[in-house]
């Protein structure tokens, strides 16, 4: 597989790591010295496969409108334009492109995911359990709440009927029984920690995800990578989980 990398941060450098311990080829680097050249033509990417993006996001918007021009598939590790999902994906599917975006490409956080979903029906019935949020990251990190935070408070809002709205702010006061809130650290070295916390009166259940390096993550992006080639749409992790679970269900 021929990659292009456009951001060479932490994350980026983990990506190519372990990109070429499995044997795969960056054949193109972009980073705030040397920036993607968004005017230019598909040549600048080398004959790429496929573009993964962790960038910031203030500038990934006009990476994704060349990626479309291009008709490059790409993946979106960048966070913070979630705000633009709809357009971004009439944007793709009528240029015909290939886009496949996550707030987290860690299979374990995947998995969290899975487990959470599973408990909301049961949580539904249990009227007397309240939910929280908190989420630990390093300092360097570019949004608070992060976007794992916010997909996860998300799904709790949508499969919860009792909560109504996501709260993000320190609360002064008493916090309205209907707002789910949602809490951000940033510290130190951290990769990232979810912990969603689930309070009965007697009893309290956590579900946690540390992440140990970025490994796990760049593991995950370069699966959606390989996943992506010769595809056409807009899809986020969901769909490369979703379509692996199908075939461990129907094998046929």
């Amino acid at each position: 597989m021929k990659l292009a990398l456009v951001g060479t941060g932490n994350m980026g450098q983990a990506i190519e790591r372990l990109a070429r311990q499995q044997g795969d080829e960056i054949v193109a680097r972009f980073n705030t010295a040397h920036p993607l050249p968004i005017e230019a033509d598909v040549s600048v990417l080398n004959k790429a496969d496929v573009v993964l993006d962790f960038t910031l996001p203030h500038i990934v918007r006009a990476h994704i409108d060349a990626y479309c021009r291009w008709r490059v598939p790409s993946v979106i590790g960048t966070t913070g334009w979630y705000d633009q999902l709809d357009e971004v994906q009439r944007q793709v599917e009528a240029s015909g492109a290939a886009l496949l975006y996550a707030p987290n490409f860690s299979l374990g956080i995947a998995l969290l995911k899975y487990a959470l979903q599973q408990l909301l029906p049961l949580l539904e019935r249990l009227s007397d359990y309240d939910v929280y949020l908190h989420e630990v990251h390093h300092t360097r990190k570019a949004d608070s709440p992060s976007g794992t935070a916010l997909m996860l408070a998300h799904l709790i809002v949508d499969g919860l009927s009792r909560k109504k709205r996501i709260e993000t702010e320190t609360q002064h006061g008493r916090i309205a029984p209907e707002a789910l809130h949602v809490t951000s650290t940033r510290a130190g070295q951290v990769f990232g920690r979810h912990t969603i916390g689930i309070c009965g009166p007697f009893d309290e259940l956590t579900l946690e995800h540390n992440a140990y390096s970025r490994d796990g993550f760049a593991a995950g992006a370069l699966q959606a990578a390989r996943w992506l080639i010769g595809r056409r749409g807009f899809f986020s992790l969901d769909d490369m989980l979703n379509e692996w679970l199908l075939s461990k269900t129907n094998p046929s």
